[in-house]
């Protein structure tokens, strides 16, 4: 079966006491232009949320206008849509769930291609840090 590349509701991270909890226990790594926040969990109750969740932040100090930083959420989500199937069927096959966060980190606006590549290598070096574990 193909998978469908969509980002529903469930799979984004809304929750400010979840994205309090993944900032103050989670790790980070950088892959520029972003950096990565992730937190693995262990889900007592199967079925009830999504295996991962993901949220996206693009900071007003170097963006004052909205447009900009609206362009950029929908790069790296698009990004994220595309590549999200492996690391979804990694954490389904260990029966853990993980929430992870991407934070751009760049003064200027990067095309989506150099996104994309960073995207990639973000997910593969996650999925090294997951199996280490």
């Amino acid at each position: 079966m193909i998978p469908r590349h969509t980002l529903s509701k469930t799979e984004r991270l809304k929750s400010y006491k979840r994205i309090r909890i993944l900032f103050a226990q989670g790790q980070k790594f950088k892959v520029f232009p972003l950096v990565v926040y992730f937190l693995l969990r262990v889900e007592e109750v199967e079925g009830v949320e999504a295996v991962l969740q993901m949220g996206v932040s693009v900071g007003k100090r170097h963006f004052k206008r909205a447009v900009d930083r609206n362009l950029l959420k929908r790069r790296i989500r698009e990004a994220y849509r595309k590549q999200k199937h492996e690391m979804k069927e990694t954490l389904a096959a260990l029966g853990i769930s993980m929430d992870i966060f991407f934070v751009y980190s760049n003064a200027r606006i990067s095309d989506y291609t150099e996104i994309e590549t960073a995207m990639a290598n973000g997910f593969s070096l996650l999925k090294d840090k997951i199996s280490a574990k």
